[in-house]
């Protein structure tokens, strides 16, 4: 029996209507949830993001204590308690780390000096001269640091050389009356005893002023507080004896505060004066609480006000969707062949999201039924293909980015030390990919000692570029803690080994070079042997080469040692300019190598043209083949002491 058209009309009109009925329902039901979810985690994600800005300061001010105290004990075991050496190690560190207002290091009792109580180098930076000083009158007998609340507080608590220990807030009246707080570590002798200590302070009042001012609604507040220290820090709701200073425990609703030491934010919410709060709470590294506490009638009243908003639109929306809807299909499904071609047209025009509408059981509507397949497959098609190359755009750009940041980690201004005539020196980096796992590095330790170091991480790519991070922040920080190069690499080797489940190891070579006399001394852990050249040519380094970094536990590494004369280089690289391959699977070799270095010697050409002129040589012989590992090289020249 053939159904008239009047009947589907009715019937599609009737269907759309119980469609919208039952939309609506769903969206009534389930919109006021999710709005709620939303709001919520925009709420706890502006919480976080604020907090976590103090929380990276926090830990700055911890790191630089422990590093001040690690200075300290540098200082103490050296034998060398000049009081010119020991302001030097405050003045240049908080030069370098202005986020304090001070910071010094401080003796125990005739600790430094047997004939000296207090022994202490506190620098500050002064407004009225612009520049770092020493303060001198924490020395007087007027002022017995020992017996201050921050000293006591300090080194009754702290417990070894790497735990940074925090002072009550107070409030400093010296100058500006400002909102501070110390950081301080222990400083210990061979034996580990306790023998003074470093402080780091902290102006916290912009801060605290800062996390204060946080309010997602009118009349939402903040609490800022210690719990180990039952000391309130800063609260904007409460009055009297419940401000800064005050108990913590003294406040009611303080008891139905959760919150988590993981240094995420914690939601959850307690009753107070008969208003439902919502609370969102982080502790810090440093053992403070901060809490924000929004009522919930507010924090979603305008969600809900939006919500109504909308309901209204899309029932409006609706409503003129279904005059339109009836409107087309009383006039359109007498003519299904005008539609089907008028689809077909658009379909050419390039519209991939037509879908005819036509529902019947003859061969117009199996034709239509195909059309609207035919479309969804090619659309989805295209949809497909976008997607991919969105995704392989992404992926480049964020490889393009991490290579930009790899390098910026490497030192790549050059002269590195301008004022330093006794050495030149000059190094680069190409990786074979978008980020690699060769590095260099040199720096300073102290005054009159350069450190050199080139390695290589097995492999290439994200995996060798992370661990060469790894390797290169660990024989840094170990040689800037004054060991020699033997044992930065005995360190760097077992700490390598440790939690090493990919087997991952580095080639490395380390050198010192103390500037005044030209001493040199190496290590090698299985990189390629660097090129002396001394006199007119270049040669090899002997050096006893030791098993790579990562390798092996328990591995003790030798050193050597000569001595540089004034003209003398030293040429390092990594093995991408030996095994450098052209399309004939012929490598550059050491052979080779020496040759190309002593031939470039003999043109006199400076350090960044000697580099430079070295890659074109490796270009040269690879005549177009592709660069098949990370190309690294490091050249020193040593002049010696320079006299006017």
């Amino acid at each position: 029996m053939a159904i008239s058209i009047r009947l589907k009309l009715l019937a599609i009109v009737l269907g759309f209507f119980a469609l919208v009925v039952v939309l609506f329902y769903l969206y009534s039901n389930s919109v006021t949830d999710n709005y709620r979810q939303l709001r919520t985690h925009e709420v706890s994600q502006t919480i976080a993001f604020e907090s976590e800005r103090v929380s990276k300061i926090i830990t700055e001010m911890e790191r630089n204590a422990v590093d001040l105290a690690l200075a300290g004990t540098h200082f103490y075991k050296s034998g060398r308690h000049s009081d010119v050496l020991g302001a030097s190690i405050s003045t240049e560190n908080f030069d370098a780390f202005r986020a304090s207002a001070g910071g010094g290091i401080w003796f125990e009792p005739y600790a430094l000096n047997r004939s000296a109580k207090r022994v202490c180098y506190y620098a500050f930076f002064d407004p009225s001269t612009g520049t770092v000083r020493l303060d001198t009158e924490f020395e007087s007998e007027e002022y017995d640091y020992h017996t201050q609340v921050w000293y006591t507080q300090i080194a009754a608590n702290v417990r070894d050389k790497h735990h940074a220990v925090w002072t009550v807030p107070y409030f400093e009246e010296i100058g500006t009356v400002s909102l501070m707080t110390t950081v301080g570590a222990g400083i210990y002798d061979e034996n580990d005893r306790f023998i003074g200590m470093s402080t780091v302070d902290w102006q916290i009042q912009s801060m605290v002023d800062h996390l204060s001012g946080i309010r997602p609604t009118k009349n939402s507040f903040v609490l800022l507080a210690s719990p180990l220290d039952d000391y309130i820090i800063s609260n904007t709701r409460e009055t009297g004896t419940s401000q800064a200073g005050a108990s913590l425990q003294g406040l009611p609703w303080y008891s139905q505060l959760r919150f988590s030491n993981s240094g995420s934010v914690y939601f959850g919410s307690f009753a107070d004066s008969n208003t439902e709060y919502l609370s969102f709470s982080r502790m810090f590294p440093n053992g403070w609480l901060f809490s924000v506490q929004i009522p919930s009638a507010e924090i979603f009243a305008e969600i809900e006000g939006r919500n109504r908003q909308f309901t209204l639109i899309i029932t409006m929306s609706s409503l003129f969707l279904l005059v339109f809807a009836s409107y087309l299909l009383s006039r359109l499904i007498n003519r299904p062949l005008a539609r089907l071609m008028s689809g077909v047209a658009d379909l050419g025009a390039g519209n991939l999201d037509k879908q005819m509408e036509i529902i019947s059981s003859d061969e117009i509507g199996m034709l239509a039924s195909a059309f609207n397949k035919m479309t969804a497959d090619l659309k989805a098609s295209i949809e497909q293909t976008v997607i991919e190359r969105s995704e392989k755009e992404r992926i480049g750009a964020e490889l393009d980015i991490a290579a930009q940041i790899q390098l910026s980690m490497l030192p790549c201004i050059f002269p590195p030390f301008p004022d330093r005539k006794e050495m030149d020196i000059y190094a680069t980096m190409q990786p074979a990919k978008e980020v690699g796992g060769d590095f260099y590095d040199f720096f300073l330790i102290g005054e009159n000692t350069l450190a050199l170091v080139i390695a290589d991480v097995a492999g290439k790519g994200v995996p060798s570029a992370l661990f060469m991070v790894i390797a290169r922040t660990l024989i840094k920080n170990n040689a800037q803690a004054g060991k020699p190069p033997s044992e930065v690499f005995n360190t760097v080797n077992r700490l390598l080994c440790e939690n090493n489940p990919r087997c991952m190891f580095v080639t490395a070579f380390m050198a010192y070079l103390d500037l005044a006399s030209g001493k040199l001394v190496y290590v090698n852990a299985g990189h390629n042997p660097p090129l002396l050249h001394s006199g007119s040519l270049f040669r090899w380094l002997k050096s006893k080469v030791g098993f790579v970094l990562g390798g092996m536990e328990n591995i003790s590494y030798a050193q050597g040692e000569i001595t540089l004369q004034s003209g003398d280089a030293i040429f390092l690289y990594t093995d991408g300019l030996t095994e450098a391959m052209n399309s004939e699977k012929r490598l550059f070799g050491d052979a080779r190598l020496l040759e190309t270095a002593n031939r470039l010697a003999e043109q006199g050409l400076p350090l960044k043209g000697f580099t430079v002129s070295m890659k074109n040589e490796i270009d040269k012989f690879a005549d177009g083949a592709e660069q098949a590992d990370d190309i690294t090289m490091l050249v020193l020249r040593y002049w010696g002491v320079q006299t006017t």
